[in-house]
Parts: structure tokens; C-alpha cells; sequence
């Protein structure tokens, strides 16, 4: 990505998402950013996995590409021929086999670029399970590499069906950047070196027991009442709202808002 070789250097706020060649169809239906709700999490009592944020802030980091048309598959197993089955409805970038080893492959209609010095972590949706198959990470130098990657998801159970309805997430991106883990170290310290960070360690344990103690109190009282918990009347938590920075308080993001793809293409799709 030089201007020598007259390739245009992205800018340092940005994306790009180059459509592949030929194809016509509005993009922006098929990838958007993360979505913040899971439904494992909406079925939790009181919906309590929300209240770990940690968790949700993960669901919101990047854009989710989608699947374009229904599909089920099924896997004979590595032991009996690794044959996987297909079905759906005939579109260039459904599911098929094409690896091996009970991997299913998505090729995605986009080509990305991001500024210099970042790459694109490559994973499936976030905090978000499916039975019989796992989506497979990778990293990709997609600020030079002029080649479109892939989706890939290996099944684990041979001869279960498997189904990704159209729009379901298949895909999620994020950039990051190259330097960061190189220039990163990890060393094991004894905390007791550090009295202050000590003091608050415990202090901090000490007030999250006395709002669990008080959460389980409240539970309590709902369900002899008949009634749904809610996460406010339930919470107080001291992460989501900053507390235990070195200045007593800190502006923390809960979830992160990725902006909303546009498709700048001139309209001359059918």
C-alpha cells in the first residue's frame, strides 16, 4: 500500500470494505455493527449475564458480517469419508466445503484495507454459542495484503445438522494494531510491593460482597413476591461506573458504538 505503486493509503479513521468485483447487492444489509443483546443473556434470570460488563462491552467490539441465505449442513465424521453436505439456497457467498477436516467456508464479498500498521482480528459473534460447531479466529495483514479473506467455522459432531439462518452472524471484525503485542511484556509481581494498589484490591472485594449479599437479599424479596428481578433495582456495581481509578472515578465505556456501515458505491445496482 504505497503511492508508488499508486494504491491510495486508507486513512487513519477508517475501514474499507471494497466489494468484490460484480457485485451488485446493497452490502450494507450484510454487515453491520455488533449487536449488544444476546438472547442466552436475555434468558438469564433477571437477565443477570448483562450485568457483567466485561462481557457485554466484548458483544459490541467491531462489525458482524452476516449470513446471505438460510443453510443447513451436516458433517459424516474425519473417520467415515470428512464429507460435508450443504444445503441452501445457490448464492456465491453461502456456506460450502472447501478446506476440509469438517471445515465449512464462507467467502465474503468484501475485499478489506485498513490504515498502515493494523490488521483485522477475525472471529466468530462474541459470547455467542452454537451447538455442534465452532468458528475458527485468524489476523490478517489487511493493511497491504491485496487478497480477500474467508470465514471459516469447523463442525465438531459428525452427523448432526447444523443450521444458519439467513442474517444470522457468521463474521466479526475489528482492527488492530501490529505494534501493540510486540511492544508488550507481562512480569508476575508480588502485590504486596504495592501497598496502595493492595488497600484498594481489598477494599474493593469488601464492597463487592456487601452488594452481593444485598443483590441475593433483593432476589429474594421478588421472587416471594411473584415478580421479575430488574438489573437496576439489583446492581450497583463499582466497574460499570468507573469507581476505583487512580482519580476516584473514570469515564468507562459499557458498550462501544461502532459507526454504521455506508455503501458509497455509485447506485447502479439493478
Amino acid at each position: 500500500m504505497t503511492d508508488s505503486d499508486n494504491v491510495k493509503t486508507v486513512p487513519d479513521n477508517t475501514i474499507i470494505a471494497y466489494a468484490i468485483p460484480g457485485v451488485k447487492r446493497d452490502l450494507s444489509k450484510i454487515i453491520r455493527p455488533c449487536k449488544p443483546s444476546r438472547e442466552w443473556m436475555d434468558n438469564t434470570p433477571g437477565q443477570y449475564a448483562y450485568r457483567c460488563i466485561p462481557l457485554s462491552a466484548a458483544n459490541t467490539m467491531g462489525w458482524e458480517i452476516l449470513n446471505p441465505v438460510d443453510a443447513e449442513m451436516t458433517w459424516s465424521g474425519a473417520d467415515d469419508g470428512d464429507r460435508i453436505d450443504v444445503k441452501s439456497e445457490k448464492d456465491p457467498f453461502a456456506p460450502q466445503p472447501h478446506f476440509g477436516s469438517g471445515t465449512v467456508t464462507w467467502y465474503l464479498p468484501f475485499l478489506f484495507r485498513t490504515p498502515p500498521d493494523y490488521g483485522l482480528i477475525i472471529t466468530g459473534p462474541a459470547n455467542q454459542d452454537k451447538q455442534h460447531i465452532v468458528p475458527l479466529d485468524a489476523f490478517v495483514r489487511t493493511d497491504w495484503v491485496p487478497f480477500p479473506f474467508t470465514m471459516n467455522w469447523r463442525i465438531t459432531t459428525a452427523n448432526k445438522k447444523i443450521s444458519f439462518a439467513a442474517g444470522d452472524a457468521i463474521c466479526r471484525i475489528f482492527p488492530y494494531p501490529l505494534g501493540l503485542l510486540n511492544d508488550m511484556k507481562i512480569e508476575i509481581r508480588d502485590m504486596q510491593d504495592d501497598p496502595a494498589f493492595m488497600e484498594k484490591v481489598k477494599s474493593w472485594d469488601k464492597q463487592r460482597q456487601v452488594d452481593y449479599q444485598n443483590q441475593k437479599k433483593a432476589e429474594q424479596q421478588w421472587a416471594a413476591q411473584g415478580k421479575k428481578p430488574k438489573m437496576k433495582d439489583l446492581w450497583n456495581s463499582q466497574y460499570a461506573k468507573g469507581r476505583g481509578s487512580d482519580d476516584g472515578s473514570a469515564e468507562h465505556q459499557n458498550v462501544f458504538k461502532c459507526a454504521d456501515v455506508v455503501d458509497t458505491r455509485k447506485k447502479t445496482r439493478g
